[in-house]
């Protein structure tokens, strides 16, 4: 039976010192313990603070992550990744050497009978026109061309710097904590015919049920700690203690 489970904004890199090295220690014991059960991990969206691909560098900073990553696939766990907006520019590297599949804005899925929609949600607020303006320049394949004769050095430096920029932008927009905009949203695709809709990008674990169908927002692992988990049968909100 598929055990599916459901993380993101995680923001791996975006803090420093103690609170940095306690967010990482808790993301690989939350990967030990599930690693068992879990069948299929899905990543939506900000997993690292930043990432940016070069056609023959890597940031080494996340290397323990993806070495643990790759140990999974290696066991069968099948593991897809939603870029987010602080980790769009994903290229090969994922599929070819880690056996992750890997998603530039949304993904379908059915699993189990039930209908699964997944997004990061950065830019479904009404009211962020001026990020998704901001979103089409940054995904722009000419634009990181340009970035990608950066140094590695001094192109991941820049980015982190106005990567926190960005984060706190998000977390200004995100307290004011109205939900109104993703709820519709939500409603959109059961209106589809999906029975799930997950995201996360708002920092705000929460569940939002109606009569055709459930949305859960999968808050962050800087403060909540918070995943889904689906059994085959049921999908639920969890905190990770």
């Amino acid at each position: 039976m598929a055990k599916a489970y459901f993380i993101s904004d995680l923001h791996i890199g975006a803090e420093t010192g103690e609170a940095e090295e306690r967010k990482q220690k808790r993301f690989l014991e939350f990967l030990s313990d599930i690693e068992k059960s879990v069948t299929d991990l899905y990543i939506v969206g900000d997993l690292f603070d930043f990432w940016f691909e070069y056609r023959q560098v890597i940031p080494k900073k996340y290397f323990v992550f993806l070495h643990r990553f790759k140990q999974l696939t290696d066991k069968g766990v099948k593991i897809y990744y939603l870029a987010g907006n602080h980790d769009f520019a994903l290229g090969t590297f994922f599929d070819s050497q880690l056996g992750i599949k890997t998603f530039l804005n949304t993904y379908e899925f059915t699993l189990a009978e039930k209908r699964f929609f997944l997004y990061h949600g950065d830019g479904v607020a009404k009211n962020d026109g001026g990020y998704r303006l901001l979103k089409k320049i940054l995904r722009s394949g000419w634009n990181q061309k340009i970035f990608r004769w950066i140094h590695p050095d001094v192109g991941i430096r820049l980015a982190l710097s106005v990567s926190g920029s960005s984060r706190k932008y998000t977390n200004q927009k995100n307290g004011e904590r109205d939900e109104s905009d993703y709820k519709e949203f939500a409603q959109l695709k059961f209106n589809d015919g999906f029975d799930y809709v997950i995201m996360g990008h708002r920092h705000n674990p929460l569940t939002y049920e109606t009569p055709n169908g459930l949305y859960i927002n999968l808050g962050d692992w800087i403060v909540n700690y918070s995943f889904a988990v689906f059994d085959g049968q049921s999908l639920q909100l969890k905190f990770f203690k």
